[in-house]
């Protein structure tokens, strides 16, 4: 990857890990009684979204100093990075109208753009155990 200091099999393995760290951040909120409110555009938010948004940032901001990382709830806070051509884009999750609805059909989504092209993602749907790369 493009100034990274990673291979991209090795960025690769660290995304992995830090979508099932968020995933299992997820699936403990899933089993709750959790409160629900809403962005400024009247989307759902929940504990999970903002949990899951922390560990992903925390994260890759470990990982990757360098690069602004463009996330859902942050954006939706009005903290809005300045862009290169190189960024990570994140929905710590998407769907969170089906995870209200409590029917597993949500992921975990992180990606990394080159130039314009995402050229590394992964989508975790934790509740279904199933990981796309």
């Amino acid at each position: 990857m493009e100034g990274l200091q990673l291979s991209a099999i090795d960025l690769l393995d660290q995304v992995i890990r830090i979508a099932y760290a968020a995933g299992q951040a997820v699936m403990e909120v899933y089993g709750t009684d959790f409160r629900v409110t809403g962005n400024i555009d009247a989307s759902p938010v929940t504990e999970a979204d903002l949990r899951a948004e922390a560990i992903i940032l925390a994260a890759l901001r470990a990982l990757t100093p360098q690069l602004p990382i463009v996330a859902e709830e942050s954006i939706a806070a009005g903290h809005i990075p300045h862009v290169g051509a190189n960024f990570w884009l994140v929905d710590p999750l998407d769907g969170t109208k089906e995870f209200i609805g409590r029917n597993g059909e949500f992921t975990v989504n992180i990606a990394l753009v080159q130039q314009g092209v995402p050229v590394l993602g992964v989508v975790f749907a934790p509740a279904l155990g199933r990981l796309f790369a």
